[in-house]
């Protein structure tokens, strides 16, 4: 399963992104692209290094776990999973998830790529998550 990360030209002509989803996403775990790619698209380049930071502290064990939240879901990250919980019950589109730390880090690491490139249409970046 791939990742890609991209800008779009809306119908007034003005960039807009960048985005991160999933290539060919509906062969896939819907929640591969409501839960993490919402999770990752919302770090900006202020945040990146923190955040890629952090999963290196989890990784080398100084730390156990980060916790954070974007308007409709709280994620846990710890060294085997990361745990995604909706917000609002009785929703049978967002049902709790978790992917695999690796999946997480790798989509993380591809963003950062990603916004270290030129803020342009033509900049686009494919990552392999795993190997669905």
């Amino acid at each position: 399963m791939k990742m890609k990360c991209y800008y779009h030209i809306s119908k007034r002509g003005e960039l807009w992104g960048g985005y991160c989803s999933i290539v060919n996403a509906e062969k896939y775990h819907k929640n591969y692209s409501q839960y993490l790619m919402n999770a990752i698209n919302t770090i900006d380049n202020s945040d990146i290094n923190e955040n890629v930071r952090i999963i290196e502290q989890i990784e080398n064990e100084e730390i156990e776990s980060y916790e954070s939240a974007i308007e409709i879901f709280g994620f846990k990250v710890t060294k085997d999973k990361v745990y995604f919980e909706y917000f609002w019950e009785d929703d049978d589109d967002w049902k709790d998830w978790q992917c695999t730390f690796e999946e997480y880090k790798k989509a993380l690491i591809g963003w950062k790529e990603f916004l270290k490139m030129p803020r342009d249409i033509n900049s686009y970046l494919e990552v392999e998550i795993n190997d669905i």
